[in-house]
């Protein structure tokens, strides 16, 4: 469970990246994703968080719901409920992001503060759009 709050945690950190998505764009570049994720972030809305993650990501948060099942949890959780989105407020606050490499199926976008603060997310392409892979350990 604290390897996924540290990894979710990234998500949140990243949550004040200023600029508008469009509404159609599904995450077509590696940065319209980047910016999805975080519009989803500062929503607080789980579904959206969780769709916006890669095959990686994903199949770890499900995972560690089987896990919890077979611990004899009474409770039934969808992978989404396992995302947490606004519990911690951003170390800093992001004001902008751009793609440092893209190659194939793969990209890194780094996301930066005014203050130099930077961190950078990789993502993969699924199918037609970008997603985010967290840094899982």
């Amino acid at each position: 469970m604290r390897r996924r709050a540290l990894a979710l945690a990234l998500a949140v950190a990243l949550a004040g990246v200023a600029g508008a998505c469009s509404t159609r764009d599904e995450g077509s570049t590696p940065e319209s994703a980047v910016q999805l994720l975080l519009a989803s972030v500062r929503a607080g809305d789980r579904d959206g968080v969780f769709n916006r993650f890669g095959p990686r990501t994903r199949a770890h948060i499900e995972e560690l719901l089987a896990s919890a099942h077979k611990t004899g949890g009474t409770r039934m959780l969808r992978p989404q409920d396992l995302v947490t989105v606004g519990w911690v407020p951003p170390a800093w606050e992001a004001s902008g992001l751009r793609t440092l490499r893209r190659s194939g199926d793969e990209a890194e976008v780094e996301v930066y503060s005014a203050a130099g603060d930077r961190q950078t997310v990789r993502l993969v392409k699924e199918g037609k759009t970008w997603k985010v892979e967290l840094p899982l350990r």
